[in-house]
């Protein structure tokens, strides 16, 4: 079937609550979203979905998470096909999202604020980053770095000192007025081994867990806290070293190259360019720094008391 699919879910379904900058109007029920609004986003399902379309970009299996995925256009609207949850087919200017029926709903919910949600949120002038972010005392802190860095890890030590988690894999960063982060799904999904040596107070484990064998750790209610904009004080690039962990100054064309290898954009010279102009007004207004420490779950609070007092003495 082309990508579209008739008319979506009606703005007049009840608001679910917000996450990534929207508000989620939907039948389906939500496990993860916040207090607030934003921009309205209709998500509805249906068990019929076949899309079809060429093949614009590809994710493939890598060690330890056996999830693959494909994205489709047919010039106007997206598909993407998450190998755990099927299909979501994305308006994005609308916006809206039509996912496939039948799918266990976390998993489900999780991947529609990854990949269906940044087609949106970049077709809305907004900057999606593979990165964790962390709110503390009203401060958005970005971590970034590649696939197996730590960011989760870290982001879950930074919630379980007592800083509000933003979004653990997918961050939508918008420029306009100021640069801020937009909360996303309030979860954690953490490696085995790790959920067994790091306690995350606030949190419920999921009765099932993911296909990457990862515990998704769901934030309860009273710590989820709104979906509004978080100001972005700072960008982290994690690095990984064996000494004790340092925190120092990162070139802003040094932050631009490393962030935009990150940031989500479509393979078309217009989407690239879209999006590079937005990496170098994001680093350019923000500090930029490298975070260098040891990759194990014993360093946590020390890594976290440096970049504590790193704020501390900014304020």
């Amino acid at each position: 079937m082309p990508m579209r699919v008739g008319a979506p879910a009606t703005r007049q379904e009840a608001a679910q609550g917000s996450c990534a900058g929207f508000e989620v109007h939907s039948p389906l029920a939500f496990a993860t979203l916040r207090t607030g609004g934003g921009a309205p986003l209709a998500v509805e399902e249906r068990s019929d979905l076949d899309p079809r379309g060429e093949v614009v970009a590809t994710w493939q299996p890598r060690p330890g998470n056996p999830f693959h995925g494909r994205l489709l256009t047919d010039g106007a609207g997206f598909a993407f096909w998450a190998s755990d949850a099927g299909w979501y087919v994305i308006e994005p200017r609308q916006p809206s999202i039509t996912v496939t029926a039948g799918v266990d709903p976390l998993r489900r919910e999780l991947r529609l604020f990854g990949i269906p949600a940044a087609v949106c949120a970049f077709e809305m002038g907004d900057l999606p980053i593979h990165a964790s972010a962390v709110d503390v005392a009203g401060q958005g802190l970005l971590l970034a770095g590649p696939s197996m860095y730590g960011k989760t890890t870290l982001a879950a030590a930074f919630a379980a000192a007592g800083h509000r988690l933003l979004a653990e894999d997918t961050v939508r960063c918008t420029l306009d007025p100021i640069p801020s982060i937009y909360p996303g799904p309030a979860v954690v999904r953490l490696r085995a081994d790790v959920a067994r040596l790091l306690e995350v107070p606030g949190t419920t484990a999921a009765a099932t867990p993911l296909e990457e064998a990862r515990t998704p750790l769901v934030f309860d209610a009273g710590l989820r806290g709104s979906g509004a904009a978080v100001p972005l004080r700072a960008i982290l690039f994690l690095r990984m070293q064996a000494d004790a962990p340092v925190l120092e100054g990162l070139p802003t064309t040094e932050a631009a190259r490393d962030l935009f290898a990150l940031a989500f954009r479509l393979p078309s010279d217009a989407s690239r360019a879209a999006c590079f102009t937005r990496v170098v007004d994001l680093v350019s207004r923000v500090e930029t720094l490298d975070l260098r420490r040891p990759m194990t779950v014993a360093s946590l609070p020390d890594v976290v008391a440096l970049v504590e007092r790193h704020l501390a003495a900014q304020t």
